[in-house]
């Protein structure tokens, strides 16, 4: 299929969508969803239990289909395709007259398993995922390599931020484990040295440039995990350098508040680091997938504060403005609506030492 077609046949998706626009005056955000991992070709009944938490916002960290082939990568056509098809799930579509939703990409939705910055469609990629989620004309995302982006909403003292990191447009090659074999330990070592990179260094610059900002509550989305990584599957201990410069760069920054989402790990679980480089604890709370299927959850991570589970699930973010001090309550929920787990932070506790 041709990029023109392929791009006729996504038009075709968005007109279905017709998302609601987001705008940095719109109130104040109490409600944050998100998730991960959505195969665009199954059941998704998941989106009725999202709209049911009464979003004011919704995340997708990654995965958000599933375009690419476990050997190769696929055409811009097929890559529309599966926008198109996620485009057409009903519940999508309720969710999208519900609340705004906000996107990042990971492998499977980039367009190669575990790819970075060798993959050859990736700007053809990066077009069609901003026209799938309705990127306005005149946002600086088009111009970017790469769909890193951030967001502000609500006044002074009740302000969210938040950031979609991207870690595939400009990322290194991982290091991979010789003779490894598949189990709970995944295939890849992390680098010894600190020249590869995750980000890129246009990325890095912006991102201190918006944790300069003022905000009382940041929502740092990643597609892979932040702060477990004894799996050694996808994460960001794959580059332990590039891990700890962000936590030097929250610090430096002083940017308080922060709370990380995360997806890939076909898993759910909440994690927290307070060892000596965290600027202040360092909360990941991980919420994949939307379609999964049930299953052991047997892997390593001397972070967790949580249950780790294996089944359909989403992330919600809940503010208490009115609480002295704000409140964030984590809250994870399975496919009837049921709570699997919850922690809660204060955002005096997200403060630089």
């Amino acid at each position: 299929m041709s990029r023109s077609a392929a791009a006729l046949i996504l038009l075709a998706a968005c007109t279905v969508l017709s998302m609601q626009a987001v705008s940095a005056a719109d109130g104040v955000i109490d409600t944050i969803a998100f998730g991960s991992c959505a195969k665009e070709d199954r059941p998704q009944p998941i989106w009725d239990q999202v709209i049911a938490q009464q979003p004011d916002l919704f995340l997708f960290i990654g995965d958000n289909m599933y375009a690419d082939s476990p050997e190769k990568p696929r055409s811009p056509g097929d890559i529309a395709e599966a926008y198109r098809v996620l485009g057409q799930q009903p519940g999508y579509q309720r969710l999208l007259r519900t609340c705004p939703v906000l996107a990042t990409w990971d492998d499977h939705d980039y367009g190669l398993n575990d790819a970075g910055k060798e993959f050859p469609m990736k700007r053809e990629s990066q077009q069609l995922m901003l026209m799938f989620f309705n990127e306005p004309a005149d946002s600086l995302r088009w111009q970017r390599e790469g769909v890193y982006g951030a967001w502000v909403f609500g006044p002074p003292g009740r302000r969210v931020q938040v950031i979609l990191l991207d870690t595939r447009y400009h990322r290194d090659a991982l290091r991979r484990a010789e003779n490894w074999q598949r189990g709970n330990i995944g295939p890849y070592l992390p680098h010894e040295d600190g020249s590869p990179q995750l980000l890129g260094e246009e990325q890095w610059s912006w991102l201190g440039e918006q944790l300069k900002k003022p905000a009382d509550l940041r929502v740092i989305g990643s597609s892979i995990q932040v702060v477990p990584y004894e799996h050694q599957w996808e994460c960001w201990g794959n580059f332990p350098h590039e891990r700890r410069r962000l936590y030097d760069l929250i610090g430096e920054t002083g940017a308080g508040g922060v709370v990380m989402v995360s997806g890939d790990r076909h898993l759910m679980e909440i994690s927290r680091d307070e060892e000596e480089a965290a600027p202040y604890p360092m909360v990941d709370f991980t919420s994949s997938g939307l379609t999964q299927d049930p299953g052991e959850a047997d892997e390593p991570n001397r972070f967790r504060v949580s249950p780790v589970l294996r089944q359909t699930n989403f992330g919600v973010l809940r503010i208490d403005w009115g609480a002295q001090p704000v409140l964030v309550t984590m809250v994870g929920i399975g496919s009837e609506g049921q709570r699997l787990m919850e922690y809660a932070v204060t955002l005096d506790e997200l403060q630089t030492r």
